[in-house]
């Protein structure tokens, strides 16, 4: 099923696929590289990599989270490796030397943060800078229509469009996780009741059922509308979750979707379309 998955993201144009070490302790990193080897496409598709998640946050653990990564994909490099949490005790430039240190060995091409604030961000982009331009050009934030009520998890953070597009007109990708909200913006909801309390406010009670709403008149999901809705912010890029072969076909659709603005001022607050 995963092989399958991937091979229908592939055809379909996808070349990112955004991964951790914490994810099943790694059992979706195995799968990714057993299906990268077997369908020789190593070339061709960008790997996110992200490590160092509670309670492995720690700056000395940098070395043995890439190899973690590396072993788990059978591979010998990875495209981005991402920071998955920040310590706000720990100074930024604590950071700033192992990651470094794996730029130089050639183990990661380039390197990221999620869930860092914009502030630590930029102060570490600036560590990082040198002779071969900025390695540091991926930040892995929440965002989406429905508007973070609660941290699912602690440690989570959001970005908001303005600052998402100062990030991006700066060359910086921002990977939005969870861009459905942990599938409270999908026509089914979040299966895990303690999740969708993190969603369920009433601001985004009604966005979710405006997206409804355009999702029957455009004849699609209202998950569909939720990936379009990210996709219509220049430098935004999706990050889903799926094992289902429907609801990728969702995600996929809402390529095919511009939204106009009056719509994405609608799904917003409401004002006519």
């Amino acid at each position: 099923m995963i092989v399958d998955l991937l091979d229908r993201f592939y055809e379909a144009g996808g070349r990112a696929i955004d991964l951790a070490n914490s994810y099943s302790d790694g059992a979706s990193q195995r799968a990714v590289g057993r299906w990268l080897r077997a369908r020789r496409r190593r070339d061709d598709v960008v790997l996110f990599a992200k490590g160092c998640h509670p309670p492995r946050t720690d700056p000395r653990l940098v070395p043995e989270e890439v190899e973690i990564a590396l072993r788990s994909l059978g591979a010998d490099r990875l495209d981005v490796f991402i920071l998955h949490r920040d310590d706000l005790g720990l100074p930024v430039d604590a950071w700033a030397e192992p990651l470094a240190e794996q730029l130089r060995r050639g183990t990661v091409e380039r390197v990221g943060v999620s869930n860092w604030t914009a502030e630590r961000f930029r102060a570490l982009r600036e560590l990082l800078s040198g002779d071969q331009g900025d390695r540091l050009v991926v930040l892995s934030n929440h965002f989406s229509l429905a508007e973070m009520g609660e941290p699912p998890w602690p440690g989570c953070l959001a970005i908001d469009a303005v600052g998402a597009r100062s990030l991006a007109d700066s060359g910086i990708t921002v990977l939005a996780w969870s861009s459905l909200a942990h599938g409270y913006l999908t026509d089914r909801g979040a299966t895990d009741p303690a999740i969708e309390q993190s969603w369920k406010t009433p601001e985004n009670e009604r966005r979710r059922e405006r997206a409804a709403s355009l999702a029957a008149e455009l004849d699609t999901s209202t998950a569909t509308i939720a990936v379009a809705y990210v996709l219509a912010h220049d430098g935004i890029r999706p990050v889903v979750g799926t094992r289902s072969a429907e609801h990728l076909a969702e995600v996929l659709a809402g390529e095919t979707i511009d939204l106009t603005p009056d719509q994405l001022a609608h799904l917003e607050s409401g004002t006519p379309t």
